[in-house]
């Protein structure tokens, strides 16, 4: 609410005397302008709530049609979205506290308003109600969100957790409280350095994002992107991590294809010639800069393999293709690079081999 408006009450009170001397408070104040409409039982508060709208109700408990807590029940029924401020002659702080479990939202002592103590009252329960309803609207957001979310202490415990994380990890947010992410998620596939780095980050204050490897409550394991926050109190203190959670399993299962697609030969999934050629370079450039490093290029060609396509077809060519790819794979040791560099022709990069190792490969 706009501080220049008025404030719309609606005063639900049975007796004369008590009603006046809300009407000469709230115009006696200075903190903004009110608007009052006077109600004599709930029945007629029901008549102005259905005519009019209002932004606060003053509630007296004791009414001709309705008497003690019964009274904010039923004014909580009619006013769902109006706070309301019970008005008694009880000064009991216990019965006060049950008031306000029922559904009030502050508690006054009748003649004991003090100087603008009602229109504040009145301004607080407006203020309170706006941010509960802002807290209701984020955490209804934090729920509906697609990413897993959860918020832990300091110590990094789990307070709370969005249904999102329960369908990500499957662990549901009742059974992550009180547990760490680490004591649920952790797969091994991340080292302390991993771990080690990210807590530096984040309890200096920064915040951190990252890709990990995480295992789901069923053991299967899945790539997750990570953020996690910091939270500070005024004093420049950490007392909360909130971490936001997503599952990109697919997309790294369709980066690694693409990758794969890239980098190798689509019939014989050996390296392809683009790929053979970098690694060649790179082998090169060692091999000129270590004096004993040595490695070796092994050049293969299928003699007579334009006449098994001209004889048998195609298809068989690319059989035989497929099967000496084999033969080079099945040969090569796993640091050795075999590639297909276009037609029949192949071939291998042995790292830090020799020349026997080379004929010796040859051979084979």
């Amino acid at each position: 609410m706009k501080r220049n408006e008025a404030i719309r009450v609606l005063l639900v009170e049975d007796e004369a005397g008590d009603a006046n001397l809300v009407k000469i408070k709230l115009r006696q104040t200075q903190s903004g302008y009110f608007e009052l409409a006077w109600a004599q039982s709930l029945n007629e508060a029901q008549k102005y709530l259905t005519a009019s709208s209002f932004d606060v109700m003053l509630l007296d408990l004791s009414l001709p049609d309705s008497e003690g807590l019964a009274t904010v029940h039923k004014a909580r029924t009619m006013a769902v979205d109006i706070p309301i401020v019970v008005l008694s002659g009880r000064g009991d702080t216990d019965f006060a506290l049950t008031a306000l479990e029922a559904g009030a939202v502050d508690y006054m002592v009748k003649g004991d308003f003090g100087y603008d103590g009602l229109a504040r009252t009145i301004r607080y329960a407006l203020l309170r109600t706006e941010m509960e309803a802002r807290n209701n609207l984020l955490i209804a957001a934090l729920e509906a969100a697609a990413n897993g979310i959860v918020i832990t202490d300091k110590d990094a415990t789990i307070i709370w957790a969005n249904p999102a994380f329960g369908r990500l990890t499957g662990y549901s947010p009742e059974e992550a409280l009180g547990n760490k992410p680490n004591q649920l998620t952790k797969s091994g596939l991340q080292n302390e350095i991993f771990y080690r780095d990210m807590w530096a980050d984040l309890l200096d204050g920064r915040h951190w994002r990252g890709e990990l490897i995480n295992k789901r409550k069923n053991g299967n394991l899945y790539h997750e992107e990570l953020s996690i926050a910091p939270v500070k109190n005024g004093a420049g203190e950490i007392t909360h991590f909130i971490g936001i959670k997503e599952d990109i399993t697919e997309r790294k299962a369709m980066e690694a294809q693409l990758q794969k697609l890239a980098s190798t030969d689509s019939l014989t999934g050996l390296f392809n010639r683009r790929v053979f050629l970098e690694q060649l370079e790179q082998e090169r450039a060692k091999v000129a800069r270590l004096s004993h490093y040595s490695a070796v290029l092994l050049m293969l060609d299928l003699d007579f393999f334009k006449r098994v396509n001209d004889d048998f077809g195609h298809a068989t060519g690319d059989a035989v293709l497929k099967a000496f790819a084999e033969i080079a794979r099945n040969a090569s040791r796993a640091i050795d690079i075999p590639a297909r560099l276009g037609g029949e022709e192949f071939a291998i990069l042995l790292s830090g081999a020799d020349k026997n190792d080379a004929l010796s490969m040859a051979e084979r």
